[in-house]
């Protein structure tokens, strides 16, 4: 038995192997101390004598539960069974049936029902990619090839794959995975596969050429396909009819998102972490996020949809229209929008009922399941038939109702069925002629048994004589002790207990044959018309593949109707001008937190010069925001962003009207973070992301920069916090929300004829100053950080200490600028208004300086010192 361990073992060397004995799965050496570790279970040791080899093990019914944690740990787990009758000489068979990795689990313990799981392939040449990725559990399967790190990094980032698989070859480069684990916290997996890639797929896909999926001229998302096509079939040891073609993606179809954007705007998980007191959230936790406002979802379909279209923003302006327009069709008609939501409350997951049929994990109750959800397409027709939107006209058209497929289903599964496929209790009687036959053989053969054991209770006068059954002996006859003295001769004793013996007669012998064998074959019965109406429904599996896509798109844009109602949302209005009009525009998420009694709307107007429009117009393409801490920046920056995303994805908006041309990129560098594992300071990071913009934006874009230059010195940040405004007027031209604390960027905003200066409101008391958060035009050089300080808490002793400094030091600076020929005392630049509106740095001059410069103060006496300071003075004057 360890020989054959040993060779299952050197097979599944990647995967910790579950080895069927009797009714327990055994672990062995390394897999047994790994195991127990994560499972938390004692470990023990066969041949403890010598060479103690460690052990443990499960009881194979609740193998479930443990292998949940395992793969939750990113481990593979090779489940090897027993497939040969161990009633039979010699050593038991055995096979490994399937291998359950962190990326291809069904487990409903593990898996998200509103967030694909992903399993992604990547073939690495040079600074090219093809990659590959599927959901098992729903049968989607995309390629795509991409060039360089930073275009792989952010599908990484986009799909979240639960597992990466990479050719072996490259699994053993150091540096490719290297590159892999830089990009994704993803557990690596290898696969050895040597065949022709697009053979490969041909023959596993039964399609003549590729030429149908789009990839044909794509050789590395080939390569990517076909491993991944590979490392499927290796761990599911059978087909996957659901997986029956290779999507293209073409990411230029889409906004890209990159990471910093995504974390920055909330679209998934909080940087604000858990509330205080709180269980710390998973990274998957959607409260406080856009996904947890917009996600009124019904199904499960379409909550996977809605992630998908968040990081993927339409940019064509005809689709964006097109979402709209449904949404405002469901928007405006309370039967239309209800009626929808309460048939689709009653569809089941299609994609993921079609998953487990198509493998070894489907039941009866799947099959109902479909039947059940299939049975209310006529319905949704019939309800979209009311619209006039012309994608809900495209999806009423396209919506398949398979009712020949629901009858059947229905005809054939009990409305309850068992959920062991192999014990009977899923057939529906009058489905089949011969089961109904076997079924009232049973039900006979039964009522015989309780007539014997009528018929014994007078014969023997024992009223207590019971007929009973148990899967060791069978159908026996029980007597008590107290009458075994009445018992007949023609008994023959099965089994002696403490309080009564048992007892079988030929009488009863033959009915359990009769039963038992009636009882097999009906098991068996069953289990073969499962399989046969099981494969009646895969063989439709495009149709409820296409109904399950078509139900997400509805549900989503009912989700944006039932959110545009219940938030006082607006449609947008989508224009080929270069603008971007904001009417009372509010943050969808911090508008619904409950610590917030009202929020404060603000507008927000961008345009930007046409090709053949006058160029000496005036145009807004930056707004230099200032203003103090706790005023609400960061909070308007970010709503600015989330609306024309939300605009992009088909979402109506949190704001009176919105008018704007769709962008090619969103781009966000706010707040300060740090990324120890590789090294990164706050400012590297900053600097990081600051460059990532410079680099990649157009005029097409908008862009949102927060507090740049704050992670340095007061001079290096102001520098390049200078530089960079500059360089976005000058070179970039993008639409541009860059918020400050530098009060000297103000007069530098002056200088710029395409932005503009804002601040946002306050208003001084006796008692303290009052947040108004409202964004008005003209800048503020004061921060109110002292003020902020006594809010939130900080001593009244060491406020005050605080505030006397800040006047000293504001004095010795005033002092300093007059000095140089400042005559504003309230103006707190660093520079002199002649270097302000030269723009050009090292160009500062003054007449006493130039006096100064000309001295030579080693040779100057006492007296000529005293008259150089004299016309000094008058100089100064």
């Amino acid at each position: 038995m360890m020989e054959q361990y040993q060779k299952i073992k050197a097979e599944n060397r990647d995967a910790i192997l579950f080895f069927r004995l009797g009714d327990f799965y055994e672990m062995f050496g390394s897999d047994a101390l790994e195991a127990s570790k994560i499972l938390d279970i004692t470990l023990t040791a066969r041949n403890k004598s010598k060479n103690p080899v460690p052990m443990c093990g499960i009881p194979y019914h609740a193998a479930a539960g443990y292998i949940d944690k395992l793969t939750k740990a990113g481990k593979k787990v090779a489940i090897c069974d027993q497939v040969s009758d161990p009633a039979l000489p010699g050593i038991v068979k055995r096979e490994v049936v399937r291998i359950i990795t962190p990326g291809t689990t069904f487990s409903e313990q593990v898996l998200d029902r509103k967030s694909n799981q992903y399993v992604l392939a990547i073939f690495p040449k040079k600074d090219y990619f093809g990659i590959a990725f599927a959901d098992l559990t729903t049968g989607e399967f995309q390629a795509a090839e991409l060039q360089g790190k930073e275009a792989l990094q952010m599908e990484l980032l986009r799909l979240e794959p639960a597992e990466i698989i990479l050719q072996r070859e490259h699994y053993d480069d150091p540096n490719i995975r290297a590159t892999v684990i830089q990009l994704s916290n993803a557990p690596i997996s290898p696969c050895d596969f040597y065949e022709e890639a697009a053979q490969f797929l041909k023959e596993n896909l039964k399609v003549s050429t590729l030429d149908g999926f789009g990839i044909s001229n794509w050789p590395f998302a080939v390569q990517s396909s076909a491993l991944l096509m590979r490392y499927l079939l290796d761990t599911q040891k059978e087909s996957m009819a659901h997986i029956d073609k290779i999507t293209a993606y073409h990411r230029e179809h889409w906004m890209p998102l990159d990471e910093a954007t995504i974390r920055n705007l909330e679209l998934f998980s909080s940087i604000r972490g858990a509330a205080p007191g709180a269980a710390a959230a998973s990274s998957r936790e959607p409260d406080g996020t856009l996904l947890s406002i917009l996600d009124e979802t019904q199904t499960s379909m379409g909550g996977r949809m809605l992630r998908r279209w968040l990081v993927q923003p339409l940019v064509r302006k005809s689709e964006i229209e097109a979402r709209h327009e449904a949404v405002g069709n469901l928007s405006t008609d309370d039967d239309f929008r209800n009626k929808l939501a309460e048939e689709l409350t009653r569809i089941s997951d299609l994609e993921r009922l079609l998953g487990r049929l198509s493998s070894s994990t489907g039941t009866a109750r799947d099959l109902v399941g479909l039947a059940n959800s299939l049975a209310v397409i006529p319905e949704v027709e019939a309800t979209l038939h009311r619209n006039d939107a012309k994608m809900l006209k495209v999806m009423e058209r396209d919506l398949e109702p398979l009712e020949k497929l629901t009858k059947h289903i229905c005809a054939a599964i009990l409305p309850e069925p068992s959920m062991k496929l192999r014990d009977g209790g899923m057939i529906a009687p009058g489905y089949n002629s011969e089961l109904d036959e076997l079924h009232g053989l049973m039900n006979d053969a039964k009522t015989a048994l309780k007539n014997i054991e009528q018929e014994e209770i007078k014969a023997t006068g024992i009223s207590s004589l019971k007929v009973k059954f148990n899967k060791v002996f069978g159908y026996y006859i029980e007597v008590s002790n107290t009458n075994s003295d009445k018992v007949p001769e023609h008994y023959t004793r099965k089994q002696t207990l403490v309080n009564a013996e048992r007892f079988v007669t030929p009488e009863l012998k033959g009915y359990e044959e009769k039963v038992l064998h009636a009882e097999e074959k009906s098991k068996t019965l069953e289990y073969e018309l499962f399989l046969e109406v099981r494969e009646l429904a895969l063989a439709e599996i495009k149709a409820i593949k296409k109904n399950a896509y078509i139900l997400a798109e509805l549900d989503v844009i009912l989700a944006f109707a039932i959110n545009a109602i219940r938030r006082n949302y607006c449609r947008p209005q989508i224009t080929d001008e270069p603008i971007l009009e904001i009417r009372e525009g509010r943050h969808p998420v911090v508008e619904n937190m409950t610590f917030e009694k009202s929020f404060t709307p603000n507008d927000a107007n961008f345009s930007a010069e046409e090709a053949d429009a006058d160029a000496s117009a005036q145009h807004n393409e930056i707004k230099l925001i200032t203003g103090p801490n706790m005023s609400g920046k960061s909070t308007y920056l970010r709503q600015v962003a989330l609306i024309a995303l939300m605009a992009q994805i088909g979402s109506f908006v949190p704001a009176t009207s919105l008018r704007m041309r769709a962008f090619d990129r969103i781009f966000t560098r706010v707040g300060a973070s740090d990324n120890l594992v590789r090294g990164q300071s706050t400012f590297m990071v900053e600097m990081q992301e600051s460059a990532y913009i410079i680099n990649h934006a157009t005029n097409k874009s908008l862009i949102i920069l927060d507090e740049v230059g704050r992670g340095t010195s007061t001079y290096d940040g102001m520098s390049i916090a200078w530089a960079i405004l500059e360089h976005l007027h000058d070179s970039v031209r993008g639409f541009t929300l860059f918020a400050t604390h530098y009060h000297e960027l103000i007069e530098l905003a002056t200088t710029l004829p395409r932005a503009k200066n804002y601040s946002i409101d306050v208003k001084e008391t006796r008692k303290g100053v009052l947040f108004l958060h409202k964004i008005k035009e003209g800048g503020i050089d004061k921060s109110y950080g002292i003020e902020v300080a006594r809010i939130a808490g900080l001593p009244a002793k060491l406020v005050e200490r605080a505030s006397t400094i800040l006047q000293d030091l504001e004095l010795e600076k005033i002092l300093a600028q007059n000095a140089l020929g400042k005559i504003s005392e309230n103006q707190m630049d660093m520079f002199s208004q002649t270097y302000a509106s030269s723009r050009e740095p090292g160009k500062l001059t003054h007449p006493a300086l130039e006096k100064l410069k000309g001295l030579d103060i080693n040779s100057l006496t006492p007296i000529e010192a005293l008259n150089a300071l004299n016309e000094l003075k008058g100089l100064r004057d």
